[in-house]
């Protein structure tokens, strides 16, 4: 029987993201001279209904898919758009990908 999002929250110990869904860190990379680290890793869930915050990110962001429905994962390049849809999900023969690059500030 297929694990369900609070059966994988609680499995995979995630908490609450300020921007919506659930994430736990799993690796930072060493920060040099006080500066932010060069990356990070961390798990990710949206639950059925819940929707990750319009932000734009000031680092490179690699999205995997590991189950659950596919999520659509919108960019933009400036804050007036145009944003472009992606498909994170594992039919890659009908147009999903089960991973996408977030470029830094988008």
């Amino acid at each position: 029987m297929p694990e369900t999002a609070d059966q994988i929250i609680s499995r995979l110990n995630l908490a609450p993201h300020p921007e919506g869904g659930h994430y736990r860190q799993t690796w930072i990379a060493d920060a040099e001279n006080g500066n932010r680290p060069c990356g990070t890793s961390i798990y990710f869930l949206l639950k059925k209904g819940e929707v990750s915050r319009w932000h734009r990110v000031d680092a490179v962001e690699i999205w995997h898919y590991y189950a659950g429905a596919p999520l659509i994962l919108s960019m933009a390049e400036t804050e007036k758009g145009p944003a472009r849809d992606y498909r994170l999900g594992p039919d890659v023969l009908n147009g999903e990908s089960p991973q996408l690059i977030v470029p830094a500030h988008h």
